[in-house]
């Protein structure tokens, strides 16, 4: 969506201009809901980080309509990048730091081992 091709059309240009974009925009739409069995879709933001922070407060009302509020434990490697858990802070999660080695891959016995203290059964 951030080929300018898609990304240059006017704010004001008029319906008939951009009923192509529409459309491709609107199937693509549609093919991700089938694809990923959601009910709908959004192309937007184009950002990394308000991309996570959207869908970290998609997950939050998923588990918020099915009275599972509870269920707020993010677990996120130190080395991740800042805005990992900042996102998840502002969707209103708990953040639990998983170690990383010396190269930066996750811990992987420490994320086994934080994925079943913060299990919710």
């Amino acid at each position: 969506m951030s080929w300018p091709a898609f990304s240059k059309i006017h704010p004001f240009a008029p319906p008939d201009q951009w009923l192509g974009y529409k459309q491709i925009i609107t199937e693509l739409e549609e093919w991700l809901c089938k694809i990923t069995g959601f009910t709908a879709t959004s192309l937007q933001p184009n950002s990394g980080a308000q991309g996570e922070y959207a869908g970290l407060l998609t997950i939050r009302a998923y588990h918020a309509g099915r009275n599972e509020d509870h269920r707020n434990i993010m677990l996120i490697p130190i080395s991740a990048h800042g805005t990992n858990p900042a996102s998840a802070v502002m969707a209103g999660m708990k953040v639990i730091v998983v170690k990383s080695d010396d190269d930066g891959y996750i811990d992987v016995t420490d994320l086994k081992a934080k994925a079943e203290q913060y299990k919710i059964l």
